[in-house]
């Protein structure tokens, strides 16, 4: 056969395995029989392949993985690759010969049912099993066992990659900013309980690997400007550590008139993902629903402007260049950021509807962002990823055509230390029980420092919860009328929070 061409890509792990996971229609698996045993999988186990390049060899970046035990087993010994209807067997390692039923692979050979693979002499052996009919078809696996593949078989090239982009630029966030990214099963929980603590991700078990030389070099200049912003927000904490203790006599303790918050609940919206339109880089798409629960959903708030602009936080918008978080990597949602930021396009589709009964629906991709301070990197494959941050940039908004809240774009920029602000939203989702029966959760703070901090109004005695998201930031005027000053983005432990100023999308 001809000299292998074979390189590692982005289609053929991520892009097939996003295929695999999402429209299984018509592919195809095999399985790949473990005839010695090892460290990471037993003699007679059946391992499934659901994408269309794996690796074999010692690396901790293979599918197929040996342990150091095996010294005659390459780094990287060999691939299989799709090659249309078929699946071939490359030879990788400049060193260690890989044969096919006993015979010494050169270069690259097709693979048929039944065929053994052996990685250099007297080398672990491996069958190669293409299930008979419709059972060699990857719908036929069930989509818990699909999402467990991809994890092992299309992220783990990229893993390193993402863990190395994710530890340099999470320090650029504000520390411990939450989102409401939150699978339907997750919300539905929180709302049968919402008076227990939400229960944190669990950290997914770092995988002890030996040092990959080809890791991805970050630019330097993320570094400094990541450290710059880590002792920004130290000084943000020292400096409103002295609001947070003050005596509560200190501070206004004037109640919110209950009829200036009916008047603004018709034009405060709970917003809801309803499906995902996904272009592969080869230029295939994928419809995703969110009803299924593999696939990645979450709500938030959002509201109507006097100008007729319905606005809402980025993250909201956007979750996908928010894939990192104080509870770690979002996958679902880092795989969709690198198919946006690699020749493919990811466009989000929502629902909304406020207490009036008036029902919005709208996409992604109608929003206006300001990305001026998105951080990205490269892969070591040359794959780009991106993470934005959650500062004065985290607002979105598109025209809506009718009138709603009043604002003041100047008083925004000049709040007095002190001053009692309103916030309207759905916390862990509740207030919005049904399309009928919507009705926001009252939510306050209190300006911890005048005026802007880094670009944003700085809260203490912070009581609004995750899922506020987006929703309307209010002061009360000299005539009891709520007028928005903010849009809800972050928090910082559990009594600061940071609010991008409406001024930042005038």
């Amino acid at each position: 056969m001809a000299a292998s061409t074979y390189k590692r890509s982005f289609a053929g792990s991520v892009g097939s395995g996003m295929k695999s996971l999402f429209n299984s229609e018509g592919r195809r698996f095999y399985s790949l029989e473990h005839k010695v045993s090892s460290k990471y999988h037993q003699a007679g186990e059946f391992q499934q392949i659901i994408v269309d390049e794996i690796e074999l060899g010692r690396d901790p970046l293979c599918q197929v993985r040996f342990d150091e035990s095996f010294d005659t087993v390459s780094r990287h010994h060999a691939a299989i690759v799709k090659d249309g209807d078929n699946w071939k067997l490359v030879q990788l390692s400049q060193t260690n010969s890989t044969y096919l039923n006993g015979h010494r692979v050169e270069k690259e050979w097709y693979l048929q049912n039944g065929d053994e693979i052996q990685l250099s002499t007297n080398g672990p052996k491996l069958g190669f099993i293409v299930p008979p009919g419709d059972k060699s078809l990857v719908k036929s696996i069930g989509l818990t066992a699909r999402l467990n593949l991809f994890r092992q078989q299309a992220l783990r090239p990229y893993k390193h990659a993402i863990t190395a982009l994710s530890t340099v630029l999470l320090v650029a966030l504000v520390a411990g900013g939450f989102f409401l990214i939150k699978d339907r099963q997750e919300i539905a929980r929180l709302r049968a309980d919402a008076k227990s603590q939400l229960e944190n991700y669990e950290r997914e078990k770092t995988e002890t690997a030996h040092t990959i030389d080809s890791l991805m070099a970050i630019n330097t200049s993320l570094l400094v400007d990541a450290r710059a912003r880590d002792a920004e927000i130290r000084k943000l904490k020292n400096r409103v550590s002295h609001v947070e203790n003050r005596p509560a006599s200190s501070v206004s303790s004037a109640t919110v008139d209950n009829s200036a918050i009916e008047r603004c609940m018709p034009n405060v919206f709970y917003i809801e993902t309803i499906k995902f339109t996904v272009t592969f880089p080869d230029g295939s798409t994928s419809e995703l629903a969110c009803s299924d629960n593999d696939v990645p959903s979450w709500c938030g708030t959002g509201f109507l402007l006097s100008d007729g602009r319905f606005v809402t936080a980025r993250h909201v918008a956007e979750a996908w260049y928010f894939w990192k978080d104080g509870s770690g990597t979002n996958e679902k949602l880092a795989v969709l950021n690198m198919i946006a930021n690699n020749g493919g396009k990811v466009v989000c589709h929502f629902g909304a509807v406020s207490s009036s009964g008036k029902q919005l629906s709208f996409s992604s991709d109608q929003f206006t962002c300001n990305r001026s301070g998105d951080h990205s990197g490269t892969t070591e494959d040359g794959n780009r990823i991106t993470l934005a941050p959650l500062d004065e940039h985290d607002f979105a908004y598109f025209r809506a055509g009718s009138s709603g809240l009043p604002y003041d774009s100047e008083r925004s920029r000049n709040l007095e230390r002190g001053t009692k602000l309103t916030v309207l939203g759905f916390p862990l989702g509740l207030g919005a029980n049904s399309v009928s029966d919507i009705n926001p959760i009252y939510g306050s703070g209190i300006v911890a420092a005048p005026g802007l901090q880094h670009g944003v109004i700085l809260t203490t005695d912070t009581n609004y919860e995750q899922g506020n998201s987006g929703g309307p930031v209010f002061y009360t005027n000299s005539s009891g009328d709520l007028v928005v000053v903010g849009i809800v983005s972050a928090g910082a432990g559990r009594a600061t929070g940071f609010v991008v100023p409406i001024s930042a999308i005038h």
